[in-house]
């Protein structure tokens, strides 16, 4: 009862009525955390209204000092004293208001007004100066005028290309998150997995995470949600991080999303938008399409496929505008639809037109798989188990396995692609999910990873798969799991394949960069050392370059680059790990880093300028 309360009368104005409640309550000598629970606030909110009835040398104790001077003098008139708290405070702000600007307000205008040269610049539109007042009054204006004046002119550009038009609400956002402005409710792409919309629509969601005005809230959303290159962590595992006890996390993560729910920032507002129009939680009826669960269902895996479905799924519908009874029975409704998809799943492996679409694809993934050396047996199956404990924040579901006759864990539904493939393909006689725990060394730590799958083959070979969207292969995180297990295959002959369960990595070393696209990264790269989304954006310009194309580049430079939120880096070539003994002088794997060896030369050897 006390915290429905709080949850109710917190932050709302006191009113006359309720200060005379309150010093009521002082008289029936109630205890502090009483008061709180009779007015429905927090005890340090009492405090603090009990503070401005008494005199400023009794603020240490408030509750204490007017209890005795009403003991003593009934008729205390403590209504005076709040008055003239509120009169003193009124006089302190008209002050504030009518000096002379300080240096910081005047640099403020200056900037303010680059802003306005700036848009003029750009729409060629020059405003009477009545219109230029109104103008830089604007509190948009300020924000934009916080924004690097390259990353801030360029996303004007972007805007003016595609639109003819720059309004001042999306000129902040495009600077905020490039891409997002343009965002729509088509729902083809997400049910598609368009890595464009994708890269945007996680790098807004980590924004509007950004926004946040509590450092707190901050993190602890951002352990949830898995970003800064971690996993989605679960409650207890941030209360051993943070020293606080795993209930104080909950109430922190719900103050997150109701303070994301009603944030003005630019991202925000974009995020709880377009997720509204995706979802469609807000329409009677919903329409045409996909149902609501269905539809959250399918947006928790693309902008949160490490968060469990409990988690996501509420999230999202928080932000598209249900209520918390609501988006937690949408959660339970989504459950059922995730269920009821794995059945038509399981009904449809009885169809012979699965296993012959399973053995096509296969086919032509297996030409991708890269092969080291002499071959050596695959492990027996009955020496194969999980080495990965399951059941953490980023455990996603469990698949019924015809094939193998048993339950199959997986952690996205990119894996269980896959592992749907092997189940199906007749080339494959048994698979293991996440059998070997192999050691490797990112970001000066040294870690342990999991490999997706070991497949063995029909014929006796041995495959590791490595599985994840093709765009993210690029990262530096992946590239370094990436190369631990490339040298581990080498040692014992097997196989290696990295696939999203229907392109490969050869999509990547094989894609052609525009050089335009190249020369402006490295340029902006050796200027900054280390760009943002933004300044990548601003780097390229009017270049127009898509995700795969970016991770492309980003493998052949061998740069380093993370997401959520986006960081790329030149790497430094001593890192780079050289050839071992073991390798051909013809594998692909030493013809790959010595082409990259031989730019890198090329790119240092050329005079500056």
């Amino acid at each position: 009862m006390q915290e429905q309360g709080s949850e109710y009368r917190r932050g709302q104005t006191w009113s006359e009525a309720e200060d005379a409640r309150l010093v009521d309550g002082v008289r029936e000598e109630l205890s502090l955390e009483e008061l709180a629970e009779r007015h429905g606030r927090t005890a340090g909110a009492i405090r603090a209204r009990l503070a401005r009835m008494v005199p400023e040398p009794a603020a240490d104790d408030p509750l204490g000092w007017l209890r005795a001077r009403l003991a003593v003098d009934p008729a205390f008139s403590w209504q005076s004293i709040l008055d003239e708290r509120r009169l003193g405070e009124r006089r302190e702000r008209q002050e504030r208001s009518d000096r002379v600007p300080t240096p910081a307000q005047q640099r403020s205008a200056a900037d303010a007004a680059e802003v306005l040269a700036d848009w003029e610049q750009t729409t060629g539109h020059v405003l009477r100066p009545e219109r230029r007042d109104a103008f830089l009054a604007r509190a948009v204006v300020h924000d934009l005028a916080a924004v690097t004046s390259d990353v801030r002119r360029a996303a004007a550009r972007r805007l003016w290309r595609a639109d003819t038009r720059l309004l001042l609400d999306d000129w902040l956002l495009e600077c905020v998150c490039p891409g997002a402005v343009g965002l729509t409710a088509d729902w083809n792409r997400i049910a598609e997995r368009d890595a464009d919309v994708l890269l945007v629509s996680r790098e807004l969601l980590a924004a509007a995470v950004g926004e946040l005005v509590r450092e707190r809230d901050r993190e602890v959303l951002s352990r949830r949600l898995g970003l800064y290159g971690e996993s989605a962590q679960t409650l207890e595992k941030i209360a051993d991080a943070l020293g606080i006890s795993r209930e104080r996390v909950r109430q922190l993560q719900t103050r997150a999303i109701r303070s994301m729910c009603r944030t003005v920032g630019p991202a925000s507002r974009k995020v709880r938008t377009v997720l509204a129009e995706l979802s469609r939680v807000d329409r009677l009826p919903p329409g045409a399409g996909p149902p609501e669960a269905e539809r959250l269902l399918d947006l928790a895996d693309a902008l949160l496929p490490s968060v469990a479905l409990r988690q996501a799924v509420p999230l999202l519908a928080r932000l598209a505008g249900a209520d918390k009874v609501r988006a937690e029975n949408l959660a339970a409704e989504a459950a059922t639809v995730r269920m009821l998809r794995h059945e038509a799943a399981r009904r449809e492996t009885a169809r012979q037109a699965r296993i012959d679409r399973a053995a096509q694809r296969w086919d032509a993934l297996s030409a991708d798989v890269n092969w080291f050396g002499k071959a050596e047996p695959a492990p027996a199956r009955e020496e194969l188990e999980v080495l990965r404990e399951k059941g953490g924040g980023g455990d996603f579901g469990m698949w019924h396995c015809p094939k193998l006759g048993r339950e199959v864990a997986y952690e996205s539904d990119t894996e269980l692609r896959v592992i749907q493939l092997l189940s199906f393909a007749p080339q494959v006689a048994y698979y293991q999910e996440q059998p070997l725990a192999i050691s490797y060394r990112f970001a000066g730590r040294q870690r342990t990873y999991y490999p997706d799958l070991l497949m063995t083959t029909v014929d006796g070979q041995c495959i590791l798969i490595e599985v994840k969207p093709v765009y993210e292969m690029a990262m530096a995180v992946n590239v370094a799991k990436y190369r631990a297990v490339e040298a581990f295959c080498r040692d014992r002959g097997w196989g290696l394949i990295a696939t999203d369960g229907n392109r490969t990595l050869s999509l990547l070393e094989n894609r052609s960069v525009d050089p335009r696209v190249d020369t402006a990264l490295t340029a902006a790269l050796e200027t900054h050392g280390e760009l943002t989304w933004p300044q990548a954006r601003a780097a390229l310009g009017d270049l127009e370059v898509d995700s795969l194309t970016m991770a492309a580049l980003i493998l052949k430079r061998s740069w380093s680059w993370s997401i959520r939120p986006y960081r790329l880096r030149m790497r430094d070539p001593a890192t780079l790990r050289a050839p071992l003994e073991e390798d051909g002088p013809g594998s692909p794997s030493v013809l790959r880093r010595k082409r990259l060896d031989s730019e890198w030369k090329a790119e240092q050897q050329k005079p500056a300028g």
